[in-house]
C-alpha cells in the first residue's frame, strides 16, 4: 500500500479511537518491512505417456509441501486441488470427477477437518453436507438423493450422533425419526405415513422398552 494513503487510514483511525499509537506504529513498520515469502522448490510428476499427473511446491531445500498442490486426471481435467501450510493442509481442499465437475470440498485447519465439507454427485446435485471441528464431526449431517432432494439428517456432537435423526420421503415429508443421546438410542423412535404417525416405541440406553414390536 501506498505509504502517504496508510499513513491517512492509520490517522484516521486514532483520531476515532479505534487503536493504540503503538500499535498504530507496529502496523505500519510491518507494513514498510513485510516478511518475505519463503523460497519454494517446484516438483512436477507425469503419467507414463508424459502428461502432467501432479504439480506441487516445497520448501526449498526440503519434502514439507508449501502451497497449491495440484493433481489431474489422465485426461488433463483437475482431480484435486489441495493447499498446504508447513507441510499439512490447511484452506479448501478440493476433489473433481473427470468431467471436471466439483466432486467434494472439504475444509483443513492445521491438518484436521475444520468446518462446512460438502460431497456432489456427478451431475453436479449436493450428495452430501458435513460440519467438522478440529477433525471430530459436529452438526448435522445431511445426505441427499441424485435429485437434491433431502434423505437423512443426522445430528453430531464430538463424533457421536447426537439429537434427533430424521429420514425423509421424495416428497420431504419426515417417515422415520431416533432420539439419540451421545451415541445411544434414548428416547422416542417414530415412523409415519402420509405425515400421520403409525408406531411410536421407547428406547432407553440403546434398548426398546416400549412398543418394541416392529
Amino acid at each position: 500500500m501506498n505509504t502517504f494513503f496508510y499513513s491517512i487510514i492509520l490517522s484516521g483511525v486514532l483520531l476515532a479511537g479505534g487503536i493504540s499509537a503503538a500499535f498504530a506504529q507496529m502496523v505500519q513498520k510491518s507494513a514498510e518491512n513485510p516478511v518475505p515469502a519463503p523460497a519454494l522448490d517446484t516438483v512436477k510428476t507425469t503419467f507414463a505417456d508424459g502428461k502432467l499427473a501432479r504439480v506441487y511446491t516445497v520448501l526449498k531445500g526440503t519434502e514439507i509441501r508449501e502451497g497449491l498442490s495440484v493433481s489431474y486426471h489422465p485426461n488433463g481435467k483437475v482431480a484435486v486441488e489441495a493447499p498446504y501450510a508447513n507441510g499439512v493442509l490447511n484452506g479448501v481442499l478440493r476433489t473433481y470427477f473427470e468431467n471436471g465437475n466439483l466432486w467434494q470440498t472439504i475444509g483443513y485447519k492445521d491438518g484436521d477437518e475444520e468446518g462446512v465439507s460438502m460431497t456432489y454427485f456427478e451431475n453436479g446435485k449436493k450428495k452430501k453436507k458435513e460440519t467438522y471441528k478440529e477433525g471430530v464431526l459436529f452438526g448435522a449431517v445431511e445426505e441427499y438423493s441424485t435429485e437434491g432432494k433431502l434423505q437423512r439428517r443426522i445430528p453430531y456432537e464430538n463424533g457421536q450422533v447426537h439429537g434427533m435423526a430424521k429420514i425423509f420421503d421424495e416428497k420431504g415429508a419426515v417417515v422415520e425419526e431416533m432420539s439419540f443421546d451421545h451415541g445411544l438410542r434414548q428416547g422416542p423412535y417414530r415412523r409415519y405415513k402420509k405425515g400421520l404417525m403409525i408406531l411410536e416405541a421407547k428406547f432407553e440406553q440403546n434398548r426398546c422398552v416400549e412398543n418394541c414390536n416392529f
